[in-house]
């Protein structure tokens, strides 16, 4: 049997190591194999999350449910295993993350490029695809300098995050010609930009504050930029907003620990501490200071006011500032900075047991490429392993 694999990056590379026996050829249309995975996890790449099924879908922020069966068939410590038996051994730190050892994101593409291999698989650069045609015996491939014919093709082409790395979305038209409906892509796990001007703030990393948006109330680490909010919250906030439409309202709670009323006994306190001080100089304690000129004007109380005269209303104003900061999300960072695509082959036309088309016989899709994505912690890469796995397995047994 011959199988025809489209891009060499994870899913792909696993796919073509899972069709035991078969004849496999990866093409890929860039110039080196795997080129996202080298930037994932800031070079680390955080290749799996170790936890159980339960777990691992509760953390999927679309189309949980379709991937239950290749979470079952491959699971996280089916990754750890993959990885460990091809040369790349691993560790596993905070948040059941997973990484190679060596911390260098190219032991990873080396251990499935070994899993390829292994199998047989030829990997084919520059090789960018034409055109697929399914004829009475499988497919015709049209790529540069050539054509071949294969039983099976699975898709593993990728979303449109990071297009420096290859995965640009070129290959979506070909899917649409072959009948399949593409869910409209959107960045996810990016930054977010707001209408309000904080980059007085710029750089600022605040840990243990919760960032709020309509039913997602989200708790950790959150970083000021230039011209909005990013760091792990608000990554993940981008996606599960990324299907909605701008703009749209969040607020920061800066002390989420405590009540309104615990605060504002924490303000009488300090302020009685600095009684002699001016507004602007008593909330040293309390927040952080290149964000205290922001709290001070959204309270509306003078800066240069005595503490000693701040009434009990504007007291009040200032917790509910503080616990209530708002801010209107205008936009994110795009593609270019996107961890993630939200969007992709539409699910639906998709077997969930096998990752086959059900419109095109022999036709399958592993990866960013399918309609799912998930939050930061190993989970999307997963996914692309586990559907990518799933797809190479059931084309070689069908």
């Amino acid at each position: 049997m011959k199988i025809a694999v489209i891009g060499a990056g994870a899913a792909g590379l696993v796919a073509a190591g899972s069709a035991k026996g078969a004849e496999v050829t990866v093409f890929d249309h860039s110039d080196k194999v795997g080129k996202k995975i080298y930037i994932t996890g800031k070079g680390r790449c955080n290749f799996t999350n170790v936890c159980d099924s339960e777990t691992f879908l509760s953390n999927v922020v679309n189309n949980a449910m379709f991937l239950r069966g290749a979470i079952a068939r491959f699971s996280p410590n089916d990754a750890l295993n993959l990885m460990n038996q091809n040369g790349c051994k691993t560790k596993v730190e905070r948040g059941r993350r997973a990484f190679p050892q060596s911390d260098k994101a190219s032991d990873v593409t080396k251990a499935l490029v070994k899993y390829a291999e292994r199998n047989g698989a030829e990997i084919r650069l520059y090789s960018d695809i034409k055109d697929i045609t399914p004829n009475n015996n499988g497919f015709t491939v049209r790529y540069i300098g050539g054509s071949g014919d294969f039983d099976k093709v699975i898709v593993c082409t990728g979303g449109l995050s990071y297009p420096v790395t290859g995965s640009d979305g070129s290959f979506w038209e070909i899917i649409k010609k072959l009948g399949h409906s593409m869910i409209p892509p959107k960045p996810s796990l990016v930054a977010l930009e707001t209408r309000e001007d904080l980059s007085g703030a710029e750089g600022l990393s605040l840990k243990n504050v919760t960032l709020n948006c309509g039913k997602h109330s989200i708790f950790g680490e959150l970083l000021i930029t230039d011209n909005g909010i990013s760091g792990p919250i608000a990554l993940t906030l981008s996606a599960f907003m990324s299907r909605e439409k701008y703009p749209y309202d969040i607020s920061i709670d800066f002390k989420p620990a405590m009540t309104d009323d615990e605060l504002d006994s924490r303000l009488i306190k300090d302020f009685g501490n600095n009684i002699n001080r001016q507004f602007k100089n008593a909330l040293d304690f309390l927040l952080p200071k290149s964000i205290i000129p922001y709290i001070i004007e959204r309270s509306g109380i003078s800066p240069n006011k005595q503490v000693n005269s701040v009434t009990k209303e504007e007291r009040k104003r200032l917790a509910h500032t503080v616990k209530h900061f708002e801010l209107t999300v205008t936009g994110n960072a795009g593609f270019d900075r996107a961890v993630v695509t939200s969007g992709g082959v539409d699910v639906r036309q998709v077997n969930p047991k096998t990752m086959e088309s059900k419109l095109v016989r022999g036709l399958y899709f592993g990866g960013e490429v399918l309609d799912v994505d998930a939050l930061t912690g190993g989970y999307n890469f997963h996914i692309a392993l586990a559907t990518g796995y799933t797809a190479g397995a059931a084309a070689v047994n069908s």
